[in-house]
Parts: structure tokens; sequence; C-alpha cells
């Protein structure tokens, strides 16, 4: 635990749509309401000390009003995924869930651990925009997807109703398709990222939307080395063992699902190709089942895609199987 713990304001903030309950660390200070929005937030933050500490769980777009007003004062903020607070919640016998009980939580995870966490950095206007349109298509693929199935299903109608639901299914696509060209245009008016991007879209396997999404995700975070890559990405295999026994071992699925499920179909497209069929070919030779070689294949593209990112040197099949390029 850092020393600065014993100084320094500890808060625990328990973040909805409309309220936010926060407690404290140590301190006999009461559990407090506030109203999420800008104004009462900007209020709230003046009341507290220099070089407070606020730990926040990760719920979509509720807590980054908070957390950006927060850092922008001076504060130090951490965002906590909730997968790690629910099982922190578990191991400590924590016997229920109210909002000032999770508050409570967060406070006392913060105060506990946030030596081994990363704080909160807030994104540029830039990164803000891209991970915005990313979320926009990611959300209208998955919906577009799944009315589609559910037209198949059901197939009732006449011609004039099956018209009308092309239409529908048109338009979303239509959508679909401004998005990427909004995805375009702003990554076009920044000449370097776009340079850095379609190095990256050079990688077999990688298309425009994964190279997008690489470029916020590599540009969001000063990630220090691949296998840190590699674990952001949720594709890093968690150790079962125990003794002489060596458990199965499972993907912890961390970081964001719609990036982890980009990787993973440009690694279903890699394979098919002649650079990286032979890799994938001598994993299933190897007994690999076909998904665990897919996702192995994913590892190796996003840390190939990395080293195209550090280095700033264009993709190099010829390096397949040693580098895929060196860094400078």
């Amino acid at each position: 635990m850092s020393g600065q713990c014993e100084t320094t304001d500890i808060i625990g903030a328990d973040v909805a749509s409309e309220e936010i309950v926060v407690a404290w660390a140590r301190s006999s200070r009461p559990v407090q309401t506030i109203l999420n929005n800008r104004k009462c937030i900007r209020a709230w933050l003046k009341t507290l000390p220099a070089n407070a500490v606020i730990g926040m769980e990760a719920t979509g777009r509720f807590h980054q009003l908070l957390a950006d007003e927060a850092v922008a004062r001076g504060h130090t903020v951490y965002v906590i995924n909730p997968k790690h607070l629910a099982a922190y919640a578990r191991g400590v016998g924590q016997r229920g869930k109210t909002d000032p009980l999770d508050a409570q939580l967060i406070a006392r995870f913060i105060d506990r651990e946030r030596d081994q966490l990363h704080p909160y950095v807030a994104p540029t206007a830039l990164q803000r925009a891209l991970r915005n349109l990313l979320s926009q298509r990611a959300g209208l693929v998955r919906h577009s997807g799944a009315i589609k199935q559910n037209l198949r299903a059901t197939q009732a109608g006449g011609g004039a109703l099956k018209r009308a639901q092309q239409k529908a299914l048109h338009s979303l696509s239509a959508l679909i398709a401004e998005i990427d060209a909004e995805l375009k245009r702003t990554v076009a008016a920044h000449a370097e990222l776009d340079t850095r991007r379609k190095q990256l879209q050079q990688i077999t396997g990688i298309g425009f939307l994964n190279s997008m999404a690489l470029t916020h995700r590599f540009d969001r975070t000063p990630f220090t080395n691949s296998d840190a890559v590699v674990a952001a990405y949720g594709l890093d295999p968690r150790p079962k063992d125990s003794g002489k026994h060596a458990g199965k071992r499972h993907l912890t699925k961390q970081g964001n699902p719609e990036d982890r499920r980009l990787l993973y179909l440009a690694a279903q497209s890699a394979s098919k190709t002649k650079l990286f069929k032979p890799n994938y070919l001598a994993l299933r030779a190897k007994g690999f089942a076909t998904t665990e070689a897919i996702v192995i294949l994913a590892r190796k593209l996003l840390r190939i895609a990395f080293a195209v990112w550090t280095s700033g040197k264009p993709f190099d099949p010829t390096k397949i199987g040693s580098q895929a390029c060196q860094k400078p």
C-alpha cells in the first residue's frame, strides 16, 4: 500500500446515470450523494482537498464526466474493471449490494490496491471521437445482425412488409457506411496518425476497421511491450495450476470485447492467406483446435501490429517467423 494513502483523501464513487454515491476510505465522513451532471460534480470537487484519489467503476459512459472533471482539477482517478470489483467483493465477503456499500467497496479497493493500478488519463478530443464512432458502429452492426436473424426466423407478412424490411436494413447499412466514411475523414485530418494507420492496414489480415481500432488503442494507451498489449486485449491465457497438476488454460478476456472480436476475425481471414496459412496448419497439426489456432494467430497479429506501430516502419512479410519489423 502506498505511503500516500495516510495523508490523501481516498474516495469511492458508485456512478449511475442520474446520481453518484461517494464514500471515503478510513474516514468517519458520511456517505454522500450528488447529481451526475457537470454543475453538481464541479461544485463537489471544489470541496475536496488537493490531490484527492477517486476510484469508480467503468459504467459505459456514465462515469466519464466525473473522471474527466476530476482529472482536470488535478485529482488522481482510477477507473476499475467491473469484473475485478465483483471478484474483490466476493473475496472480502461483502454480503449485500447497495449503492452506499458499492461506494465503500470501491474506496476500500483503491485504498489497498492502487499501487497495482494505472491512473486514468483523459482522452484527447480525437481519441474520444474515434472511440465514439467505433462504439456506434459496433452497436449498429450487433443490432443489425440481430434484426436480420429475427426476420429470417419469422418470415411473416407479404411483399409490402418485406420491402419495408429491406428498406430498413438498407438504411442501417447506409448508416454504417457513413460512420466508416466519418472515421476515414476524422483520421485523414491528422496526417501522421493516418500514415501510421495505413501501415497497420498493410499487415496481412488487418483491414480498414481493425486498423482504425488498433490505431485508437495504440494512440490512447502507452503500452510498454507486446505482452502488455496481449493482456489488455484479453488474449492472454490464464494459468490454473496446483502442485503438479497443470490445469487447462482459458483466455482472461479482459478489455474491450469488440476490439478482441475484430482481431479474431482478422486472424480468421489471415489463416486463409498464403502468408499465414502455413502457421495455421502447423498449429492444427500440433493438435490445437480450430478456435485455439485462430486465437494464437490473433496474438501473433497483435504483436506484429504493435511492432509496426512502435517502429514506425512498414510491415515486412518476409520477416514472419522471426520478427515482423525491427525497432529503430
